[in-house]
């Protein structure tokens, strides 16, 4: 007679072995300045460099951030009694648009260099996690169509009846909502809130990833010496958001790079280092930050169908890569929802 097959029920199991996980003995940060000689550079053209010399701790690289440290101020001189600004801030996703490359080493070799990082890490931000704020990394993405509401209230009437007060306290209420941009509001919330010498002081945790795809490789680093090279520029137009006539300009006060150290059991450290015996291959996708030449012929299309008879007004989208089209059918946008965010949440 065969004997069935069954499965016994874990509590009658009593010679399987309790298992535990006790793999890490504890996680901290080291914080990491830039070398004496960059420092320098934070607020002027030029390279800043941090150096990652701690070759017998365990590192977390992909989960590495820059707390960035800023002042917003005006530029206009001698302004001592200005009120905080609350039609200008910074844009979503400023700080890698403070450079305009930057470059990961390891052992003195270059393995990623990342041009226009504020262009491509907002794309990927986009992609990846486009509807989640994260006030404290400064992923604060615009909403609705973006504006800020420039329109003045109107005057009311000193012979206004109530009939009149309620239409123009209506359609007040209707402008206001059809150009509410929650996250502008957040984003000046977050950086114009702290005022002292008429100065705003404030920071932002930016994230390493996902701009450098090593990060993709999420294993701790031992032994290895990095570098990190960032390319200053100053760039005020492009990282402030809000009425054009503003003259507010960033000032960096610190830039640190925080990377995780994680101290394992004794078990797990010996296993590591016991299965260190040669070198290890390490497989990632190289990010290409090269923007396409526009005067070259490639496959790369992006295709934007316009309305010419108005005003400029994107309709449809498709992206056209080695002669497949994304999607299919063209995203079409609706103009007058004003919400054009949708395109990148479809």
């Amino acid at each position: 007679m065969t004997e069935k097959n069954y499965r016994l029920d874990p509590i009658f199991q009593l010679y399987d072995p309790i298992r535990y996980s006790f793999n890490k003995k504890k996680e901290e940060y080291i914080i990491i300045s830039p070398t004496v000689g960059s420092r320098s550079q934070l607020n002027d053209w030029g390279r800043v460099t941090f150096e990652i010399n701690s070759l017998s701790n365990q590192l977390l690289l992909s989960d590495a951030y820059f707390r960035c440290d800023f002042k917003i101020k005006d530029g206009t001189p001698n302004q001592t009694h200005q009120p905080p600004q609350t039609n200008t801030t910074l844009e979503n996703n400023f700080s890698p648009s403070l450079f305009t490359e930057m470059v990961l080493e390891a052992s003195s070799n270059p393995i990623e260099t990342i041009k226009h990082p504020g262009e491509f890490d907002t794309m990927m931000k986009t992609v990846l996690y486009p509807k989640k704020y994260d006030s404290v990394s400064g992923w604060i993405p615009d909403v609705r169509d973006g504006s800020v509401l420039r329109e003045q209230v109107r005057n009311v009437p000193n012979d206004a009846n109530e009939d009149r007060m309620r239409a123009i306290a209506r359609n007040t209420i209707e402008r206001v909502g059809r150009a509410a941009n929650h996250g502008f509001e957040k984003r000046v919330l977050q950086y114009n809130n702290v005022v002292e010498n008429n100065r705003w002081d404030n920071y932002v945790n930016w994230k390493l990833y996902p701009l450098f795809g090593l990060l993709e490789h999420r294993k701790v680093s031992i032994g290895l010496p990095y570098k990190i090279h960032l390319q200053r520029e100053i760039s005020d137009d492009k990282i402030f958001f809000g009425e054009n006539a503003s003259d507010a300009k960033l000032e960096i006060t610190n830039l640190q790079l925080y990377i995780p150290v994680i101290t394992p059991s004794i078990e797990v450290e010996t296993r590591i280092f016991n299965s260190l015996t040669k070198d290890l291959e390490i497989a990632f996708l190289r990010r290409n930050t090269n923007l396409p030449d526009s005067q070259t012929k490639n496959n790369n299309i992006f295709r934007l169908a316009m309305n010419q008879t108005q005003d400029p007004i994107i309709r449809k989208v498709q992206v056209r890569l080695n002669n497949d089209s994304y999607p299919y059918q063209p995203l079409t946008i609706n103009p007058s929802t004003k919400d054009y965010n949708e395109l990148y949440r479809n």
